[in-house]
């Protein structure tokens, strides 16, 4: 530990403070010819009150007392346990389970002789095991270098050593991130990766919901290893009874085919499928032969109606965005000539409209009187006077009749609706749209999506905004040529997902009715079987404030008639309940509270899907370890090889302990044994002072 001085003043500031202390201890003591003291009297006095004074000018510089400290880290090892499932599906279960997990338990021991160690299981996340039971359901390889960064910063990270099979079916691509690192990642290559003869129900692809009497398509992704030669038959099963039939033959060792299956929906409500490929002689394991999936089937869809006075490019865009999301059905009119009722319908969007060659209003008055829910789409021939009509929340003031190009700046504080991060950053890049020369005043209510951005300059003038009076809810779009948000969301990433997501986000704010009740329960209707099932309740008095002070009492029903009672907890002002992690299957549950003389119930459903991606998937990837080890400047092993790791982990040069200096800074002045000093010095001064007769 090194200590050191600072101050902001010449050094020779320092030779006044003593030269303060010296003239006052003079002065009091040698120039003072009154008092009667012995020679070592004064100058012990005159000491002390030097060493007072001196110190007291001293701190006057407002000195800083640096402190330099050194300290050792011994380097750590990072252990990392494929948890999987996928580890005991091969012929080698016994091993793993047996054998490895003993020599793993030596190897640990062996490490903790030279190193500190800590260890740890991954497959669906990373945690600190008790013992490796291989359950994990999902593998994501790539969580092991998040999980470095958020829990091992700053650390003497000697090597990382990762026993896997190489198998991932969530997250990145590992050796993305093993290129990166700067510590050596040694891999310990598990598993078989002898193909081996296995019929698999590789993926299914369907809608999470279809309409009643639909025809819904389910594509049905078939894989056969090691099978060529050799047919199956492929069979959709729903309530028992075959509702799809294929034969499906394998012309190679490595088939794989899609079928697509059309399946009608003839019942609302969930409802479960199974699909399963019958069994050939040989197989590694029967556990990727089936797969169930549930799709929810329901008997209306929200209408949408596009009304535009011409045809433009913005309503196409608006109709392809909404029509991705199977909840909508859009119909696009002409003003002129539409003749429908305006209540068919659970959202108006207005292009363009009211428009400056229109006259009649009724329609537009209609919807406001009615408290309709309406999106408003502003270009070059609205009638922005009729529009402040409206009441949509926004009021115009044209300057000219200029327009601006105005790019999207997202509103960090708007509440209304998220959206994905996606969307937060691609939006602002996109091209801008054509906004009219214009000031604007908000009503209260109103709360803006997206503000413009003027080239560089960013404005309170919104681009997109939203307001809610009473149970009317109004949307304003106060720019045309939307359109080429969808081109450059496609000429970005390849697709529309981004401008889809956004439009469909918009349109569920506006179109959904508003629930008015006064107990309300919600989870996730569609869950995995890895993720526990988590409720939440809200119970409103009459003036629809939040309330929590009787108990819910909850029950969840399984398919076989089985009841699991729960009284959820309270959270602030609401309730919550975790009710763990359940079996496949499809359940129902119901809520039920009593509040002064009301009874207030809640019911719904939620299914658990099951996650077979560790069975899909049995060949081990040792090309992955391998390139991961070698990316990052170190070696893949096997099983039988854990000694030879530990003493190749021993001779690296590179694993050291590592001298970490510490610079740390403290006023002088804090310092409280210092104050305890002068104290001391100055009553010292007074007793002998007192002793020799003074004041």
């Amino acid at each position: 530990m090194n200590l050191n001085f600072i101050f902001d003043y010449p050094w020779w500031f320092v030779l006044l403070c003593l030269l303060a202390g010296a003239t006052a201890s003079a002065l009091l003591y040698y120039k003072n010819r009154t008092e009667n003291f012995s020679v070592l009297q004064k100058r012990l006095m005159a000491a002390f009150r030097f060493a007072v004074i001196s110190l007291l000018s001293f701190f006057l510089l407002s000195p800083l007392l640096k402190l330099q400290v050194t300290q050792s880290q011994e380097p750590i090892i990072l252990f990392f346990q494929d948890n999987s499932q996928s580890l005991i599906v091969g012929p080698d279960s016994a091993f793993i389970t047996d054998t490895y997990n003993e020599e793993i338990k030596r190897f640990f021991s062996g490490l903790e002789e030279d190193f500190t160690l800590y260890s740890h299981a991954f497959g669906e996340d990373v945690r600190e095991p008790g013992d490796f039971n291989y359950r994990d359901r999902q593998t994501d390889i790539s969580e092991i270098f998040s999980s470095i960064e958020t829990r091992y910063t700053n650390r003497n990270i000697g090597a990382v050593v990762i026993a896997s099979d190489g198998i991932f079916n969530r997250g990145r691509n590992p050796l993305y991130q093993s290129t990166s690192s700067f510590v050596p990642i040694y891999t310990i290559a598990l598993g078989d990766t002898t193909p081996r003869k296995d019929l698999i129900i590789n993926r299914l692809r369907h809608n999470r919901i279809t309409y009643l009497n639909n025809i819904f398509p389910l594509e049905i992704t078939v894989e056969a290893r090691q099978a060529m030669g050799e047919s199956s038959r492929l069979r959709v099963i729903y309530a028992g009874e075959t509702v799809f039939e294929q034969r499906v033959s394998f012309n190679s060792d490595a088939h794989f085919e899609t079928i697509t299956a059309e399946l009608e929906a003839t019942e609302t409500g969930i409802k479960r499928y199974r699909v399963e490929i019958d069994p050939i002689d040989g197989e590694i394991t029967l556990e990727n032969n089936t797969q169930d999936f549930f799709i929810e089937v329901i008997d209306s869809r929200q209408k949408i109606l596009i009304m535009t006075y011409s045809p433009h490019p913005d309503v196409g865009a608006l109709r392809f965005a909404i029509e991705d999301n199977e909840n909508y059905e859009v119909e696009v009119a002409l003003f002129d000539e539409f003749d429908g009722s305006l209540e068919a319908y659970n959202l108006i969007i207005w292009h363009q409209i009211p428009n400056r060659q229109q006259r009649d209003l009724s329609l537009l008055n209609q919807a406001v009187r009615e408290n309709m829910a309406q999106l408003f789409v502003l270009g070059p021939q609205s009638n922005i006077t009729g529009l402040n009509r409206l009441q949509t929340g926004i009021q115009i003031n044209l300057r000219s009749s200029g327009f601006n190009d105005s790019r999207a700046d997202i509103n960090e504080n708007f509440n209304l609706f998220s959206v994905s991060p996606g969307i937060n950053q691609l939006l602002p890049v996109l091209p801008p749209l054509s906004t009219a020369f214009s000031s604007y005043n908000l009503a209260p209510a109103t709360q803006v999506f997206a503000y413009q951005r003027i080239g560089n300059v960013s404005t309170e003038y919104p681009l997109i905004a939203f307001s809610e009076v009473g149970e009317r809810k109004t949307g304003i779009i106060t720019g045309e040529g939307i359109w080429r948000w969808r081109l450059g969301n496609f000429a970005r990433e390849g697709n529309h997902v981004a401008f889809n997501d956004l439009i469909s986000r918009m349109v569920q704010y506006l179109s959904v009715v508003e629930d008015r009740s006064f107990f309300r329960v919600n989870t996730q209707n569609f869950i995995y079987e890895n993720q526990p099932v988590i409720f939440e309740a809200e119970l409103y008095n009459r003036s629809y404030e939040l309330v929590n002070e009787p108990d819910i009492n909850l029950t969840i029903t399984s398919e076989d008639g089985v009841e699991f009672d729960y009284v959820p907890a309270r959270s602030g002002n609401t309730y919550t309940l975790n009710a763990g992690v359940f079996p496949v299957g499809e359940y129902r549950y119901r809520a039920r509270v009593e509040f002064g003389r009301e009874t207030y119930t809640s019911e719904g459903f939620f299914t658990v899907s099951p996650i077979n991606l560790e069975s899909i998937n049995t060949v081990a990837d040792h090309s992955l370890l391998y390139q991961m080890a070698q990316n990052s400047g170190a070696k893949m092993f096997f099983p039988d090889e854990l000694d030879i790791l530990l003493e190749e982990i021993r001779n690296r040069q590179d694993i050291r302990p590592v001298l970490y200096t510490q610079h740390e800074f403290e006023d002088l002045i804090n310092l409280r044994w210092i104050f305890f000093l002068l104290l001391a010095l100055l009553t010292v001064e007074w007793f002998i002072r007192k002793y020799a007769g003074s004041y």
